[in-house]
């Protein structure tokens, strides 16, 4: 078995030699985990009280905290006091990811592009007419550098179809509008890839990259501010907690791989023998992943590079201590963090994170919904008012004061006071709460037009559509901020971690839709390298400019080649595969029968050639040609 107490450290490119960690490192790692995760969660103690908050109004949960008597019993009588919350934080948060969603992916057509880097070496391999599966999808017979853009995103759009992508995304955003950051996590899970081909259906077990939201409630960012003063810059180190029964967790630990170099392993699980679980049976994880130094007395400290550790908190034991340790240790795989971050808006520079429109929306939403509560109240006041009357009425006396109902019959000859001045205005109190609603509306943005009402003051539908833009746009900002960022780094990930996790004999088989057909490739058919570029919705718009680009570069070529023709050169642009090349971005799949074929092509191509054409009649040649398919385009 590999051991585990052994680390490399890595100094200016060079390996130096193994040095093993003792027990006091890894007491050491431990309790720094633990002391840092400490830190942290007292350092944002407001702001999860604020989270508490933003939860409770989301839930619509009365606060009742007023009804209270020091004692914590409720007070009886206040009984009768209204117990109502507004839905504005729940609207809200319903309206903004309605339109985060409709901004990040379009309702038909890509939301992103690759851009992969062709080599000698590749295209020396792959073979890319012999991928398409079928025989009716009209493919080229030489691979181009558009070819491999589209290998590229097929294979990222195949992974992300076999769960649920953009539910996920929505659950992201969702954090980021209620408590200003969004996290999700890129791992490689093994799932049953269903592959829908030309020769039927087949599922297989698959290692895919998965998008994995995680909750800001549990996940403690680095807050370590960047130091001017040091030479060596180290990576982010972020605490995930979890709450797992203790032997779910001795039962994961035995069967897991104890290999540090294993991302599905590194467990250590002779260190579970004294933990002490809490009565239910539960014990607390924390998980560091980043850049870990381990300090020594007597040589230099080392620092761990890509670590993963995660620690085990459980309850007292029989000594009165807590009892803990490092229940796994590994490295990671990729270069990179797990970690994606989507924050909202940042006000702070020291601070990783950020506020949101809820929290922003949270002390109105308390200041409408008292004004509500207050209104109730008084309306209640004014229709059943408190009634004063003579202690000495025997009639009275024996009821315990008048009995209000509608049709009351009260038999005494005693006055009786109503006391309608107590309660306040409800008028008042009704102008405070369009005051709060409309400044609700403001600061969030939640306007009527982002709700559906009719628009006033324009009719037509660009005015409109300008308007509820107008209306969305801290929303614009922020899906195009997180879509150039951390979903343009997922991409990038995602694509490395599932090229990597190919074998050698290991295929990928997934639709491509420009050519309407299907691939199956193996990893070598997948260029090394590739970046991406995120458009969000605007994919569609993005494409269809991109085709009219190449239509009028055709258009353009076409008439250089017919003055080239005329004077005497020989033909450049193949204009019946250029015909093909248009049939197959209009989405048409079986390009067949709406061509002739290439035998019939060639021959009318060679009855109609242009000979000694005088260079005078190439206007007319450019006016024909502009009143043909390629200048109507």
């Amino acid at each position: 078995m590999p051991s585990q107490s052994d680390v490399k450290k890595i100094s200016d490119g060079k390996a130096t030699p193994k040095r093993r960690f003792d027990a006091r490192d890894w007491a050491f790692i431990a309790e720094y985990v633990i002391d840092t995760w400490n830190t942290r969660k007292n350092r944002r103690k407001d702001r999860e009280r604020h989270w508490e908050e933003i939860d409770r109004q989301l839930a619509m949960i009365p606060d009742v905290e007023f009804k209270k008597l020091p004692n914590g019993k409720v007070d009886t009588n206040k009984l009768w006091m209204a117990e109502m919350e507004l839905p504005l934080q729940a609207q809200a948060l319903e309206v903004l990811n309605a339109d985060a969603r409709r901004f990040r992916f379009p309702d038909v057509g890509p939301w992103f592009r690759a851009h992969t880097e062709l080599t000698d070496d590749f295209l020396d391999k792959i073979d890319f007419g012999a991928l398409i599966l079928g025989d009716k999808a009209e493919v080229p017979s030489q691979i181009d550098q558009d070819n491999a853009d589209k290998l590229a995103e097929g294979f990222l759009l195949h992974h992300m179809r076999q769960y649920d992508f953009e539910t996920r995304t929505n659950h992201v955003d969702a954090e980021a509008f209620k408590y200003g950051m969004g996290v999700a996590r890129a791992r490689m899970e093994t799932k049953n890839i269903y592959i829908h081909e030309s020769r039927g259906v087949k599922k297989e077990k698959q290692r895919i990259p998965i998008f994995v939201p995680v909750s800001i409630k549990k996940t403690y960012l680095d807050d370590t501010p960047p130091s001017m003063h040091s030479a060596q810059s180290l990576g982010q180190a972020h605490i995930i907690e979890d709450h797992l029964r203790l032997e779910d967790l001795i039962l994961a630990a035995n069967k897991g791989s104890t290999d540090p170099d294993d991302e599905d392993g590194g467990w250590m699980p002779a260190n579970l023998k004294n933990i002490e679980a809490d009565d239910d049976g539960f014990i607390t994880l924390l998980e560091m992943e980043g850049d870990i130094v381990v300090p020594r007395k007597t040589t230099r400290s080392m620092t761990i590079p890509g670590a993963i550790v995660t620690v085990v908190v459980g309850s007292e034991g029989k000594d009165k201590k807590a009892t803990k340790g490092i229940v796994r240790f590994r490295f990671r795989k990729q270069p990179f963090s797990s970690y994606l971050l989507f924050p909202y808006h940042h006000e702070h520079i020291d601070s990783p994170y950020a506020t949101s429109p809820l929290e922003k929306g949270r002390p109105v939403q308390i200041m409408a919904t008292d004004a509500l509560n207050r209104l109730m109240d008084a309306a209640m006041l004014k229709n059943a008012p408190p009634v004063g009357y003579d202690r000495n009425d025997q009639i009275f006396a024996a009821q315990g004061g008048p009995i209000i109902h509608p049709y009351a019959k009260w038999g005494t000859i005693d006055n009786l006071n109503v006391h309608t001045e107590v309660g306040g205005d409800p008028s008042t109190l009704a102008n405070t709460l369009t005051l709060a609603i409309n400044l609700y509306a403001e600061l969030t943005g939640i306007l009527p037009a982002r709700l559906g009402a009719q628009t006033v003051s324009h009719t037509t539908a660009f005015a409109k559509d300008a308007e509820l833009q107008r209306g969305s746009v801290r929303t614009v900002n922020y899906v195009r901020q997180t879509g150039k960022g951390a979903m343009t780094r997922w991409l990038d990930m995602a694509y490395k971690m599932g090229r990597e996790a190919l074998s050698t004999n290991d295929t990928a088989s997934f639709y491509i839709d420009a050519y309407g057909g299907y691939v199956d490739i193996g990893k070598d058919a997948l260029p090394e390298k590739s970046i991406f570029e995120w458009f969000g919705a605007g994919g569609p718009a993005e494409e269809a400019a991109k085709n009219q680009a190449r239509l009028n570069s055709l258009n353009l070529a076409a008439q250089m080649d017919q003055i080239s023709q005329a004077q005497g050169n020989p033909p450049t642009v193949n204009i019946p595969e250029a015909i093909k090349q248009v049939l197959r971005d209009g989405k048409w799949t079986d390009i067949d029968t709406v061509t002739n074929s290439d035998a019939a092509t060639s021959n009318a191509a060679g009855s109609s050639e242009l000979q000694g054409i005088d260079p005078g009649l190439a206007g007319v040649v450019s006016t024909a040609l502009q009143t043909s398919q390629f200048g109507n385009s």
